[in-house]
């Protein structure tokens, strides 16, 4: 496949032309349908590690990834940029669920459409953060659906949304350039608050938090890989590097980084938000 800067010339056409109908009316026509295929879902708030678990899972030679976000690469989910939120969907969740199709023939428009950038391998990981927002069509639409959920703490969370949030023009932050504190940490309570309500309708969830991740990647993956039937990676995952958002380090916890950043007024603006949720998945109350 030809590549620019990276990435395909599809993958630059198909996440360039989302609104574009007769484009993906191609994409549609000339994809499969995926059957067959076991569906391995990544949730978790913005800044939490899923971007890094997703490309470790598809390094796995029974795992095929995107090479974006599944939202950019179909006209078919909706994504909070698209009511002007960028790194942000709780400031527009009802008009996610509301404006959602769930219908069958959605779902199979949606892997029609990615079928054009998956390896042809028996499992298919997907990571669009978005998708706690979805959660139950996933389930209901990608069978047999395996769902990795991934929690970090959420002072760090708050402090890499706001610091790595672009402000869409004609937001309501636009003027401030950054969102406050307080919205960054309401995110991470919203992400938990709605994954909470939707797993207890699912068969086949595994939790983790980030700390524990980076801490022994070894053993998570290994876990990982388990909970999937595969047998686990064949090389050492915590000797070697990442790249994640054009970074390539090991991997490590940068939560100390972060919550360095964040001043008194910043941490008791979380807490203001975010205390009860803090101790509840074990996290210091600052």
């Amino acid at each position: 496949m030809i590549k620019y800067k990276g990435k395909s010339i599809l993958h630059r056409l198909a996440s360039r032309n989302r609104t574009n109908k007769l484009f993906y009316k191609g994409l549609e026509l000339s994809g499969n349908t995926l059957e067959n295929k076991k569906w391995v879902f990544i949730l978790g708030c913005y800044n939490s590690g899923t971007t890094l678990l997703n490309q470790i899972l598809a390094n796995h030679p029974q795992i095929s990834g995107l090479p974006d976000e599944g939202v950019m690469l179909t006209s078919e989910l909706l994504k909070p940029e698209d009511f002007g939120w960028r790194r942000m969907w709780s400031e527009c969740y009802d008009q996610l669920k509301t404006g959602q199709d769930t219908t069958p023939k959605t779902a199979q428009k949606i892997k029609k459409h990615w079928s054009h950038f998956y390896k042809s391998k028996p499992y298919l990981v997907e990571k669009s953060i978005s998708n706690v927002c979805r959660v139950s069509f996933l389930n209901e639409q990608f069978q047999p659906a395996y769902f990795i959920h991934i929690v970090r703490n959420g002072y760090a969370v708050s402090e890499g949304i706001q610091r790595k949030a672009k402000i869409i023009s004609g937001n309501e932050y636009e003027k401030q350039e950054k969102y406050p504190i307080e919205v960054c940490a309401k995110q991470w309570v919203d992400t938990l608050d709605v994954f909470e309500k939707e797993k207890e309708n699912l068969k086949n969830v595994f939790e983790i938090t980030y700390e524990e991740f980076t801490e022994d990647p070894d053993r998570l993956m290994k876990e990982i890989t388990t909970f999937l039937g595969l047998e686990g990676f064949n090389n050492k995952l915590s000797e070697r590097s990442f790249s994640v958002h054009e970074k390539s380090s090991e991997i490590k916890n940068m939560n100390s980084r972060s919550l360095s950043k964040l001043s008194e007024v910043d941490i008791e603006k979380i807490n203001s938000v975010a205390s009860e949720h803090l101790k509840k998945y074990n996290y210091k109350v600052l």
